[in-house]
């Protein structure tokens, strides 16, 4: 299986997807520009056409509903290494576009039986951020 590349929202317009079953892949509070904090759900599934895999944000302010925050084409989707490449590619974007600090994620919470542990989460917001 070759590399196959993972696109976000700060580097490609995503399609005009709609949510498929999702699963959460963690829950934290977000630091808005307000200086208020949100709980966003960052859940994981395909869209309802099948046709890529999701890392979809949800959060309490937003009237959007669920948004796609970096996705891959389905049939490139390796579970479940592709849920740690999502979140990363889309901490990297962040990062990159200096719209997020580290800080601004905080109570970071993944379900007890998730798809990935709480402490590989954990791991790969400081390494991105780190560095």
């Amino acid at each position: 299986m070759g590399y196959y590349q993972i696109e976000t929202k700060e580097t490609q317009q995503p399609g005009d997807w709609q949510r498929g079953k999702t699963t959460l892949l963690f829950r934290c509070h977000v630091r808005l520009h307000s200086g208020e904090d949100e709980e966003t759900l960052f859940l994981v599934g395909p869209d309802a056409g099948n046709q890529v895999m999701v890392l979809w944000k949800e959060a309490n302010f937003s009237v959007l509903g669920a948004e796609p925050l970096a996705w891959i084409e389905l049939g490139h989707a390796q579970e479940p290494e592709v849920y740690r490449r999502l979140l990363e590619s889309f901490l990297v974007a962040v990062r990159q576009a200096d719209t997020a600090k580290l800080e601004d994620f905080t109570a970071i919470e993944a379900p007890k039986q998730g798809l990935l542990p709480e402490s590989e989460i954990r791991e790969v917001f400081a390494r991105v951020f780190a560095g």
